[in-house]
């Protein structure tokens, strides 16, 4: 009982699907780098594997390794089987012929996270741990539920798999960087140099340009992250709280959620956020890398006009 609650179970699936992904690699003739590509999915795989249980000066070795791997070039995608017409024709038609039941498999994830979720939280445990661990079975449970609609067979799966990650590239250990940015940025007072830096160019009387300055640190520090969730710690605590909240009496609520939601703004501008702006272009096989981000731009930077005026108008009339 306690395994199927330990976030060691869902990291060491993830681990053994990453490294399936490396043998597929090793034995992709097509792929010229194709040692080098298997290598890097075996240590990404390894670290989610053993990354409990690795010293952290190991997992930072692995870590800088797959960075050089993939910084010297060494990490390629192999071609897909068959031409690339047939491929999409093929898609297509099988999307055709399923209609709606496509998102079956989409919409379990989210059931069952939340499923678990509330199942945590009755029970008076880690309700975060129970949405990790839910995502985990909601995407077990989303891939049965694919091969039953499709009745394609499990090789088939790891190859699409396959395909969509090759795709993505090694974009997919983002993530983890940006979360290990996060902790770095706190750990150096980051929020505490940008709030001294603010102080001495903004007057503090100048309520716009306060909120001028919160939004637009959101929005940068979200576009280099690619997560407002990890910018979003830092920005309050140096210029939220210490510059907004305290000396203009304003309700945290309200100072938090937009400063949260303008950063998400950055998160449609930015590469940096690949779940949101590589994984569609590669589930879409879009031809344009930057697609998806050319298309939000224009609504991303008025969203992020709003959110400026919006949270200066409702702090100079409700202070």
């Amino acid at each position: 009982m306690n395994m199927l609650l330990s976030l060691d179970l869902p990291y060491a699936v993830t681990g053994v699907l990453l490294w399936l992904f490396a043998g597929l690699t090793w034995h992709d003739l097509s792929n010229r780098k194709r040692v080098t590509s298997a290598s890097f999915w075996f240590l990404f795989g390894l670290i989610f594997a053993f990354g409990s249980v690795l010293p952290h000066r190991i997992t930072g070795f692995l870590v800088l390794a797959m960075v050089a791997l993939e910084g010297a070039g060494l990490v390629r995608a192999g071609k897909p089987d068959g031409p690339e017409g047939m491929q999409e024709e093929e898609t297509e038609t099988r999307a055709t012929v399923l209609g709606n039941r496509t998102f079956i498999p989409v919409l379990a994830i989210p059931v069952i996270t939340v499923f678990f979720a509330v199942g945590f939280r009755m029970a008076a445990l880690d309700v975060n741990r129970g949405v990790l661990i839910g995502l985990a079975a909601g995407s077990l449970a989303a891939m049965f539920i694919a091969l039953r609609l499709t009745r394609a067979g499990v090789p088939q799966l790891l190859r699409e798999g396959h395909r969509l990650n090759d795709a993505m590239g090694a974009v997919n250990i983002l993530p983890q960087l940006l979360a290990a940015l996060g902790v770095v940025f706190a750990a150096a007072q980051v929020g505490e140099l940008i709030a001294r830096a603010i102080q001495s160019i903004v007057p503090q009387d100048s309520v716009f340009l306060l909120v001028l300055a919160n939004c637009a640190g959101m929005l940068l520090f979200t576009f280099v992250m690619g997560n407002s969730f990890a910018a979003f710690p830092v920005i309050a605590a140096g210029i939220t709280v210490p510059l907004i909240v305290k000396p203009l009496g304003v309700d945290p609520a309200l100072a938090g959620i937009f400063t949260l939601t303008a950063g998400s703004s950055g998160t449609l501008m930015t590469m940096m956020a690949a779940n949101f702006n590589i994984v569609p272009v590669a589930l879409l096989n879009m031809r344009d890398y930057y697609g998806v981000i050319r298309f939000q731009l224009s609504y991303a930077v008025a969203l992020w006009v709003c959110h400026v005026v919006l949270l200066w108008a409702m702090i100079s009339l409700w202070r």
